[in-house]
C-alpha cells in the first residue's frame, strides 16, 4: 500500500515543479499560479466526504480503485488539452479527486487491518510515505524539466498510478475484513462527530498543518528559483539544482513525521504538538526574511522548516485516529480530511496572494508576507488541540 501510494503520486508536485515555467508561458499572475496549486485540494474537499465515509459501508479497495483510475486519467487530460487557467485548473481538480479517493480510504482498510496497539506506528508509516510521493513527484517534474517537453512529462505521469492500480488489484486481499457495513446511520450525519471534542480539535489542527505544508510545498520552487537568481546563490546553488534541492527537503518530512510520532509516544501528544507547531512558525518567519541572506544560511533554513513543517503530521493524525469511535472511523477520517485539507486548498492561495500583495515573486517583501501567513495559519493548531481536549480525557 506504501509503495501503491509513492507512484499514484507521480503528478502530485507537477504544477508546484514548473510554477516558474508556467507563469511566463501562460502569463500568470502569482494569484492565479497558486489558485492553480490550490484547486487540486478544493477536488479532494469535494470528494473526500462521500468517498472516505463510504469506507465504512464498504470495501475501502473498491473505493481505492476507482479512484486510482482518476489519477491516471487526469495528468494524460491536462498533458492534451491543458492550455492556461481554466483547462489547467480543471485537470489539477481531478487529480485532487483521486487523491482523496486513495489516501485516506487506504489508512482505512490498514487500521481495519492491523491490531490497535500498532495502529500508531503504522498511521506515522503510511502517512510519512505520503511525502516520499511528494519528494519523488518534485524531484520528477523539476529534472525532467529541462530535457523534456511540459505535456510529455505529465503524459509519462500517468504510468505510476497504472502499476498502482495494477498492484493492489492482484495484490491486497478482496476481503480482508467484513466488506459490507449494516448501518441506519445517514451518510451524512456529523452527530457523531461534533460530539467528540477531540476530534473537532485534532481536525482544525490538521487543518492549519496542512495550510503550511502545503503552501510551503506548492512555492518551495519558486522560492528556490527566486533566491538562487539573486547575486549571492553562488556556486552552490548551481551545483546543487533547485529540483535537488526541493526534494530532499520534502524527503526530510518521512523521517521527521516518524520521528515525531515516536517522541510523541515518549512525552506526549500535546507537548510534542505545541513544541513543533509554534517552532515550525517561528522558522517559518525566518525563512521569509532570509531572501537577502547567503544561500547557505537559507538552505540551512529550508531543511529546519522541511523538519518542522512535517514532525507534526502522523502525531495529529494518529490523535485523531485514536479519539475516534472505531465504530464510525470512516465518516470521522471523512470530516477529518475534508476540513484538514481545505486549509491545503487555501494555504497556497493565501500565499500567492501574499505575493502579490508584497510585489510578486520577485520582490522579498512579497515573500515575507508569504511565509508569514504560513506562521499564522499553523498557529492555529495547538490553540485548537488546547480547547478541544478541556474538559476530556488526557490525549497520552
Amino acid at each position: 500500500m506504501c509503495l501503491a501510494q509513492i507512484l499514484g503520486m507521480v503528478g502530485y508536485n507537477l504544477w508546484p515543479a514548473m510554477i516558474p515555467d508556467f507563469i511566463e508561458r501562460w502569463n500568470l499572475t502569482s494569484g492565479a499560479a497558486g489558485w492553480i496549486g490550490g484547486i487540486y485540494y478544493f477536488g479532494y474537499l469535494v470528494a473526500i466526504w462521500p468517498l472516505s465515509n463510504l469506507t465504512d459501508r464498504i470495501d475501502p479497495k473498491k473505493i481505492y480503485m476507482f479512484s486510482m483510475v482518476l489519477t491516471i486519467i487526469a495528468p494524460l487530460g491536462f498533458a492534451l488539452t491543458a492550455g492556461g487557467f481554466w483547462s489547467a485548473a480543471l485537470w489539477r481538480c481531478v487529480q485532487g479527486i483521486g487523491l482523496a479517493g486513495t489516501y485516506m480510504p487506504g489508512l482505512k482498510l490498514l487500521t481495519d487491518i492491523v491490531p490497535k496497539s500498532a495502529q500508531s506506528r503504522t498511521v506515522a508509516w503510511y502517512t510519512s510515505f505520503f511525502y516520499v510521493g511528494a519528494a519523488l513527484s518534485l524531484s520528477y517534474g523539476t529534472n525532467l524539466n529541462t530535457y523534456l517537453g511540459w505535456r510529455w512529462i505529465w503524459m509519462f505521469s500517468a504510468i505510476g498510478p497504472t502499476i498502482a492500480v495494477l498492484m493492489v488489484w492482484v495484490i491486497i486481499p478482496e476481503a480482508p475484513f467484513k466488506t459490507e457495513r449494516k448501518t441506519d446511520r445517514s451518510l451524512f450525519d456529523l452527530l457523531p462527530i461534533l460530539a467528540n471534542r477531540k476530534v473537532i480539535g485534532f481536525t482544525i489542527a490538521y487543518s492549519a498543518h496542512t495550510a503550511e505544508i502545503m503552501g510551503f510545498y506548492t512555492w518551495i520552487i519558486a522560492f528556490l528559483t527566486f533566491s538562487q537568481g539573486m547575486h549571492h546563490s553562488g556556486i552552490l546553488a548551481n551545483s546543487l539544482g533547485i529540483g535537488t534541492i526541493a526534494s530532499t527537503v520534502t524527503l526530510l518530512a518521512v523521517p521527521a513525521s516518524i520521528l515525531g510520532n515516536e517522541a510523541a509516544r515518549r512525552f506526549g501528544k500535546i507537548k510534542v504538538l505545541r513544541i513543533v507547531m509554534f517552532g515550525s512558525a517561528v522558522v517559518s518567519t525566518a525563512l521569509g526574511f532570509s531572501a537577502s541572506l547567503p544561500f547557505l544560511l537559507i538552505l540551512g533554513i529550508i531543511v529546519v522548516y522541511g523538519i518542522t513543517v512535517a514532525a507534526d503530521s502522523a502525531i495529529i493524525t494518529a490523535g485523531m485516529v485514536d479519539a475516534a469511535d472505531p465504530s464510525h472511523r470512516g465518516t470521522v477520517m471523512a470530516f477529518y480530511s475534508l476540513v484538514g485539507f481545505f486549509g491545503g486548498f487555501i494555504g497556497p492561495v493565501i500565499f500567492g496572494y501574499m505575493l502579490d500583495l508584497g510585489g510578486g515573486e520577485t520582490a522579498p517583501f512579497g515573500w515575507r508576507l508569504g511565509f508569514i501567513s504560513l506562521a499564522l495559519m499553523v498557529c492555529l493548531g495547538p490553540v485548537a488541540i488546547y480547547y478541544g481536549n478541556r474538559g476530556a480525557r488526557k490525549i497520552d
